[in-house]
């Protein structure tokens, strides 16, 4: 195996997600019972992901032996678009929650980040907020981040 195929961005992004997702999921399991089940509900299947992840951008990196100037432009482009996309994220969920920030900033990703169709968009979006709200908040009784915003201006 070639080191210089772990040197990639896409590889360390994702061997960075898949330590998140499996640091996050064993320090859960030292919570109390009912702290814990969110936390595993996202971070077992998003340790599973980030691990397939790893291993396809590993193999998609060994098997890129040779790219183009025009190639690793684009790839590097794709990298900062999604990190911004990621921080608008975090700093959305930070500021306004879950229940308000997601369902917007899906509907944003969509519409603009992924040039998809109004309706997608629409649809993300409600859906999202169907499974934050009524899943976790109504039938798992779960209380999901507010946001420092949200908080500062209610209370």
């Amino acid at each position: 195996m070639q080191p210089k195929a772990f040197l990639s961005g896409q590889v360390l992004t994702a061997v960075v997600m898949l330590a998140i997702f499996v640091t996050m999921s064993l320090m859960a399991l030292g919570f109390p019972e009912k702290a814990r089940l969110m936390p595993l509900m996202i971070g077992i299947p998003g340790s599973v992901l980030a691990l397939v992840q790893v291993l396809r951008e590993l193999r998609t990196a060994i098997d890129k032996a040779v790219e183009s100037d025009a190639e690793r432009q684009q790839a590097r482009r794709n990298e900062r678009h999604m990190f911004m996309w990621m921080g608008l994220f975090f700093v959305g969920f930070l500021g306004f929650g879950f229940i308000y920030a997601a369902p917007l900033l899906v509907f944003g990703f969509l519409l603009i980040g992924m040039k998809e169709s109004l309706s997608v968009g629409l649809i993300s979006a409600v859906a999202t907020w169907v499974v934050l709200y009524g899943l976790f908040e109504k039938a798992f009784q779960i209380q999901l981040f507010n946001g420092l915003l949200i908080e500062w201006l209610w209370g």
